[in-house]
């Protein structure tokens, strides 16, 4: 079985881009504190999330907010810039919780309101 669920803040905003196909592919990068450490320390994972749940993703989330994450895990292999193999693991996002809304503000930013409650239908 290869399956993750987690709960941390974007480290940036996301990114969105679409393939020759036009199906979109969001990223962006979530910490996680790691809360059994006696350190003050986090982890980084890039998550990935394709289709329409990545436009709402991109349109939606901002750094900083705290987000739900359900999927699974993909380790991938790449030679950097000086002949080095490296790995990096990554989350296929299957589900995306948002957890945390922008502030309301006077002015409709098109980030709140109903249109929030249907960004948080991703799955």
């Amino acid at each position: 079985m290869n399956s993750v669920n987690l709960i941390g803040r974007l480290t940036r905003d996301p990114e969105l881009r679409k393939t020759e196909e036009g199906r979109s592919i969001c990223t962006f990068s979530i910490a996680i504190d790691d809360i059994h450490s006696k350190e003050d320390r986090a982890d980084f994972l890039r998550i990935t999330v394709f289709g329409n749940p990545g436009d709402l993703c991109e349109r939606y989330l901002r750094k900083g907010f705290l987000t739900g994450v359900s999927g699974r895990l993909r380790s991938d292999s790449y030679t950097d810039s000086e002949g080095i193999t490296r790995t990096s693991v990554n989350v296929i996002a299957e589900n995306v919780r948002f957890l945390q809304w922008p502030e309301r503000s006077g002015s409709d930013d098109g980030k709140s309101g109903s249109a929030a409650v249907e960004a948080a239908q991703l799955n």
